[in-house]
């Protein structure tokens, strides 16, 4: 195993360390199961032996960020992955056998999950390890090599993922590539065979038209603005814990966190009361506790607050919910609600990314329902009920990503449920067998045997045959 591998960071270097994987790729096409279970065993025993460096690099990088919190949303999740690939490779890669038409038989066909090639992966700063490393695992496990961009805002993080992707797989797997966003913009513009984006819809757009000169398929996984709907049945007091640990879990820094609440309007204030509640049980000392994650850097702190001041000055009010501390301490913000803010504002165009919580208030459900059916569809939907029709109507008139009943963002730690968003929020999925397939070609194979029934149907025609299949062709 080729041990070699170093961060890339020139447009020269990238493009021929794309040109050396396809090369490898071309001599091995289809490595076989064993060989890509390997891989991932060597992977899975890279991260839990890096785990504490792991966790220390994304201290550093965020500058706060405890390291049961990183554990708990990057390490426990990504482990869960593997496994769970590993468990079920055999039967991912086993051909699926499919129905010949009559006029063909004697035959066999299949459908032949083939590796695409060389998987590019381009991942974000706000969970750097899961969101770099877990369409690592998918594209291993459909047999491609990859090349992976990460984020330069996590400098740290990323020398200890490059040390762990070098020694677990060399660089006859994977290359890493570091820059700016020249090259990102480079990276994105290489002729992969599949191209995998996390990130912003803003940036999404950039992706996909540099992805389109190569014809690239891509795969987006993007954000947009995930409601969180609160229906007249709900346990408002289970509503407010479980909104707090999907809101807060990163600071908010969560492609699928709550982006704001959708409530009726008797319900507003008590679910507000249970908010403070648990905010003051999770964070003792608010902005100061030592469990609270901060901001990635001074930019995302000030687009927020930027939020804020022009909430503000349109009057709308907006409410610190952690009055224990003070409202910001070194790159932290307390968790804002911002009550009934106009759609013309920036909070309610961009995805918040953060510690703000929009809340928007309804007299029924039919008119919540509406409001999110007209706007761009959701990475995540979130809903709160105790009735089965509340549900029922969410899954059939809500097109979105993901929709999650009773909870907020446990779904991205389900190894057995697809990740992918719709629309704005993105385009394909990865995770589990969604992912397996995502990154393989479904070649359909077709196997003659014996003679030909199409030999008597061929020129020149013999009328008596052909006014058979005339007769009869609609029942063939």
């Amino acid at each position: 195993m080729n041990i070699t591998s170093v961060a890339f960071s020139s447009k020269d270097e990238i493009y021929s360390a794309l040109s050396r994987l396809r090369n490898v790729a071309q001599q091995n096409p289809f490595p076989a199961e064993e060989e890509r279970r390997q891989c991932l065993t060597r992977l899975q025993a890279a991260l839990m032996d890096h785990e504490l460096n792991l966790l220390d690099a994304l201290q550093k990088d965020f500058g706060q960020r405890a390291h049961e919190e990183s554990r708990l949303i990057e390490l426990v999740p990504l482990l869960g992955e593997i496994k769970h690939a590993k468990r079920h490779l055999a039967k991912w890669m086993k051909p699926s056998r499919r129905k010949v038409h009559i006029s063909t038989l004697p035959a066999s066909a299949q459908v032949y999950y083939q590796p695409k090639g060389v998987v590019g992966v381009m991942s974000p700063w706000n969970y750097p390890v899961l969101l770099s490393i877990g369409p690592l695992v998918g594209a291993l496990a459909a047999g491609n090599r990859v090349m992976m961009k990460l984020s330069e805002f996590c400098p740290d993080t990323n020398r200890v993922l490059r040390d762990i992707v070098t020694h677990a797989l060399g660089s006859d797997w994977v290359e890493v590539v570091e820059g700016e966003t020249e090259i990102g913009n480079e990276f994105s513009r290489l002729p992969f065979d599949h191209l995998l984006f996390t990130g912003s819809t803003s940036v999404g757009y950039i992706i996909m038209r540099n992805a389109a000169e190569h014809l690239t398929p891509i795969t987006l996984e993007l954000g947009g603005k995930s409601p969180l709907l609160v229906a007249p049945s709900a346990d408002l007091r289970d509503t407010a814990k479980k909104l707090v640990f999907g809101k807060m879990l990163n600071a908010g820094q969560t492609c699928v966190a709550p982006d704001y609440v959708l409530c009726h309007s008797d319900q507003k204030q008590t679910l507000i009361d249970y908010m403070r509640q648990e905010l003051a049980a999770y964070y003792p000392n608010g902005v100061l506790s030592p469990d609270y994650t901060s901001l990635i850097n001074a930019r995302q702190l000030n687009r927020l607050k930027g939020y804020l001041e022009q909430a503000r000055a349109a009057g709308v009010v907006c409410d610190n919910l952690m009055a224990q501390g003070p409202e910001e301490s070194d790159s932290k913000l307390a968790l804002h609600v911002l009550h009934q803010p106009d759609e013309t504002l920036s909070v309610m165009q961009d995805e918040i990314f953060g510690p703000l919580l929009p809340v928007l208030t309804y007299t029924d459900l039919s008119e919540a329902l509406a409001y999110i059916q007209q706007r761009p569809r959701p990475l995540s939907m979130y809903l709160f009920t105790k009735q089965n029709e509340d549900q029922k109507r969410c899954e059939e008139a809500i097109a979105s990503g993901s929709l999650v009943i009773n909870h907020s963002l446990i779904q991205v730690a389900q190894a057995d449920l697809p990740f992918g968003g719709i629309g704005a929020s993105g385009m394909g999925a990865y995770h589990a067998e969604e992912g397996f397939h995502t990154f393989s070609h479904s070649k359909s194979i077709l196997r003659k045997h014996g003679p030909s029934v199409l030999a008597l149907l061929r020129p020149p025609y013999q009328r008596r045959i052909h006014r058979l299949v005339a007769k009869f062709w609609h029942f063939l």
